[in-house]
């Protein structure tokens, strides 16, 4: 069957809804919270094994709809089964992985997803090139994202659809909405985080010897220059030498997350994004490479401490473990190292003073 905008036809409308973020008032937390949910829609979207059609993401959600003459009751509970189970180990994965403290991401383990499905006739809009189902029943459909179920995660499905299966065990509910009443029925999915694959942490061993120590004090509150450190969007705005830097956009960076930094337009290193544990009241953002001269690694730690009062106490340390007789060079390494580290810590304090926000550079990118 194919979506023909001139003919009414029959679908299984599906939504998957995220659900569990505050509202966020800083700005790191909204913006980090944003791709969070853009990567849990691209896993949804990849979880997709029935060959559901998306209509349209809608926020937190995404618009799914398949043309059928019936729907087939164990492919849906399938399709629910492979979403949540995708959803809930990238959720698992992130939070090993994570390094930020933010709101959005210190909670993002705590978001949660339910299934909302529908079956009835459709007709079909089409604007462009882009054909979107219509009607009374895609009303229906986003109606009952709000509903009279307690439970956080669940499977709700309309009698227009348990009507034609044999479903056990189950209470139907009848709510009014302003279109009427609909009858339908749920089931909880909290029983399937026994099924999730084992994620392993990702272990990194600090190198032994410890370069060498840089200590200073900032004026910006911790949460603002963790964020300009560890997003590589500001990068190039107080690194020195580097001319390029190759990364993945759109996505929080976190343990285990790869860039190349193009030096002096000749040099390309490959850097990972490390962490190690934090003391109260401490960011930690690290990173590591093999590729440093004379070394085997190479690790370079931020670790940022609110001090109060909107200042922030900045330490960058270096470890690094050397190949055979490369621990000759260690003084030379640790001495051009410490310059570049310094040079880049002014370049930092100057951004900052010159008055740069991070509010002002989203504004200003998002409308060039």
């Amino acid at each position: 069957m194919s979506s023909n905008p001139n003919t009414t036809q029959k679908a299984l409308l599906f939504i998957p809804d995220i659900s569990g973020f505050t509202e966020f008032v800083h700005h790191t937390e909204v913006y980090h919270s944003k791709h969070i949910i853009s990567e849990l829609l691209e896993v949804l979207l990849d979880a997709n094994v029935t060959g559901l059609q998306l209509a349209e993401i809608e926020g937190d959600a995404l618009f799914m709809y398949k043309l059928c003459s019936a729907p087939d009751i164990e492919e849906l509970d399938t399709q629910v089964k492979q979403m949540y189970i995708a959803f809930h180990t990238h959720l698992k994965r992130y939070e090993y992985e994570r390094i930020c403290q933010c709101g959005a991401c210190s909670s993002a383990y705590n978001l949660s997803l339910k299934f909302v499905a529908h079956f009835g006739d459709v007709d079909f809009i089409k604007v462009k090139n882009i054909i979107k189902p219509y009607g009374s029943n895609v009303i229906k459909v986003h109606r009952l994202l709000k509903n009279d179920i307690l439970a956080s995660e669940y499977s709700l499905i309309t009698k227009s659809i348990f009507k034609k299966s044999k479903i056990e065990n189950e209470q139907s509910i009848i709510s009014r909405y302003d279109f009427g009443e609909i009858e339908y029925t749920f089931k909880t999915l909290s029983h399937l985080k026994k099924e999730l694959p084992y994620v392993a942490p990702i272990p990194h061993d600090a190198p032994k010897h410890k370069l060498f120590y840089i200590s200073k004090t900032i004026k910006i509150p911790v949460l603002d220059l963790y964020e300009i450190v560890s997003n590589f969007d500001y990068r190039l705005l107080w690194v020195k030498g580097v001319d390029a830097l190759e990364y993945e956009k759109n996505k929080v960076n976190r343990a285990g997350i790869k860039h190349q930094c193009l030096f002096d337009k000749r040099s390309e290193i490959d850097q990972i994004t490390i962490k190690k544990e934090a003391k109260p009241n401490q960011w930690v953002y690290g990173e590591s490479t093999n590729q440093a001269p004379f070394t085997k690694s190479l690790s370079l730690y931020h670790i940022l401490e609110d001090v109060g009062d909107g200042v922030t106490k900045l330490e960058v340390e270096a470890y690094a473990d050397f190949k055979p007789f490369g621990i000759i060079f260690k003084p030379l390494l640790s001495k051009k190292l410490k310059n570049n580290i310094l040079e880049n810590l002014k370049e930092l304090i100057l951004l900052i003073d010159s008055g740069f926000t991070i509010d002002n550079y989203l504004t200003k990118n998002e409308n060039p």
